[in-house]
C-alpha cells in the first residue's frame, strides 16, 4: 500500500473518530438533560401533591367546624354567634372575617403533631367538648411575629365574645387572600351577623374562597359546606346579610 493511501486511510479514521465523539457528546448531554427534567418534574409532582394533602386537610377541617355550627335561638343567650365582617374592606371573595361558635369537637392543627400527654395538652388547648368560638381571619389577633397566612382562633367553652379569648395558630401559611359568602336561601350575601340586629339564624351555606401566595396564576378555590341546623330554606329565607 502506498503512503498516499495509507494517509488517506488514517484521515478517514479520525474523522469517524472525531464524529463518533460528537454524537456521543451530544447523547450524553440529552441524556443529562432528560434526567434533571425528570428529577424536576419529580419534584414538582411532588410539591403539588403536598399542597393538594395540606390544603385537603384545612378544607376538611374548616367543614367539619361549619358544619357543627350551634346558634341559641334565645336573644339573650350571648354565648352563640355567628359574625361575619370584611377587616380590609375589600369583598371580591366576600368577607375575610369569620367567627362563629361550634359544637364540633375540633382540635389544633399543631396539636395534632404534639408528643404531650392529655393533661398538658388539656392546659394548653382548654378542655374538649361544650360549645366552642372559632374566627378565622387572615390578620392574627395576637402576635404572630413575621408569620403570615391563615389565623384560627379556637377558645371553648365559648365565653360569649367573639374579638377575642382562646388560643391562636396558623391554619394555613400559604392562603393569602380568603373570602366567606352566605346563602340566604335566596341569594349569596357577603356579610352575616347574629349579635349586631341581624337575625338569629344560621345561613344555609357557606363558601369559603381563597387564593395562594405560591400560586402565580392567581386561581381562586373554593369549597361549599351546607349548615345542617339551618332553618333557611328558599321558602323561608334570611334578611341577615348584605347581597353581593
Amino acid at each position: 500500500m502506498s503512503g498516499r493511501s495509507r494517509r488517506r486511510t488514517a484521515g478517514i479514521t479520525l474523522i469517524e473518530v472525531l464524529v463518533v465523539a460528537v454524537i456521543m457528546a451530544i447523547l450524553t448531554i440529552a441524556v443529562a438533560y432528560a434526567f434533571v427534567a425528570g428529577v424536576d418534574l419529580e419534584r414538582s409532582q411532588a410539591q403539588r401533591q403536598s399542597t393538594r394533602d395540606r390544603l385537603a386537610q384545612v378544607e376538611q377541617r374548616m367543614t367539619v367546624l361549619l358544619q357543627g355550627a350551634k346558634l341559641s335561638q334565645d336573644a339573650d343567650d350571648a354565648s352563640t354567634f355567628f359574625v361575619a365582617a370584611s377587616e380590609s374592606g375589600d369583598e371580591t371573595l366576600g368577607s375575610d372575617r369569620l367567627t362563629f361558635t361550634t359544637v364540633a369537637p375540633g382540635v389544633a392543627l399543631a396539636a395534632r403533631a404534639s408528643e404531650d400527654d392529655f393533661a398538658t395538652q388539656h392546659e394548653a388547648s382548654g378542655p374538649v367538648g361544650g360549645v366552642a368560638e372559632v374566627s378565622w381571619g387572615l390578620t392574627p389577633l395576637g402576635d404572630a411575629g413575621d408569620r403570615t397566612g391563615l389565623f384560627e382562633r379556637q377558645q371553648r367553652p365559648s365565653d360569649g365574645d367573639p374579638a377575642q379569648g382562646g388560643s391562636e395558630t396558623l391554619l394555613d401559611p400559604q392562603i393569602e387572600r380568603v373570602g366567606f359568602q352566605f346563602f340566604s336561601g335566596t341569594e349569596w350575601v357577603t356579610t352575616w351577623d347574629t349579635v349586631a340586629g341581624g337575625e338569629r339564624r344560621l345561613p344555609a351555606a357557606v363558601r369559603v374562597s381563597y387564593m395562594l401566595k405560591e400560586d402565580a396564576e392567581g386561581t381562586v378555590r373554593s369549597i361549599l359546606v351546607p349548615i345542617p341546623t339551618s332553618d333557611v330554606t328558599a321558602t323561608n329565607p334570611s334578611l341577615n346579610g348584605g347581597a353581593l
